[in-house]
């Protein structure tokens, strides 16, 4: 994560913290901007670090982050529409879903909405280890790798 990085640190509203790793968690409180939201998904199953949990709180505190587990099933699978019958019977009176964000998305991404620049490396699925092991010793800079699949 480009904690340090001047162009990216400050900038970002949110980070999606999948590995459970202390570490990561202070690096997003760190790179998001004033008001910007860590979100945890990653089980914290073991220590990894020697952080104190006074290092993560001094980065909410002081950047006013938004710090807040996540959990992929609170938004439903699948959006229906509102229905006062249904209201007490579950959480999926919602018209958004994983999906429907998931299209959102990737449409953004169809339209170049989403600033990419230097943000994202495509490579060939054809060494995956490869890829795998330049990211093991930190060879990679973009945060995010996409396999890119022949389409033939």
């Amino acid at each position: 994560m480009p904690v340090d990085s001047p162009e990216i640190s400050g900038t970002v509203a949110l980070v999606v913290d999948c590995s459970g790793h202390e570490g990561a968690v202070l690096g997003g409180c760190r790179v998001v901007r004033q008001h910007g939201e860590v979100v945890l998904i990653g089980v914290p199953w073991k220590r990894h670090t020697e952080l104190y949990a006074h290092d993560i709180l001094h980065a909410v505190f002081n950047k006013f982050v938004l710090l807040r587990s996540g959990w992929e099933w609170e938004y439903p699978l699948l959006a229906k529409g509102f229905k006062w019958a249904e209201l007490l019977e579950g959480y999926n009176n919602s018209s958004h879903s994983i999906f429907t964000g998931f299209a959102k998305a990737l449409k953004w991404l169809s339209e170049d909405r989403i600033p990419l620049s230097g943000l994202v490396r495509q490579l060939s699925p054809a060494d995956p280890a490869a890829v795998y092991g330049a990211l093991l010793e930190r060879g990679i800079s973009e945060p995010f790798l996409v396999f890119e699949w022949p389409t033939s």
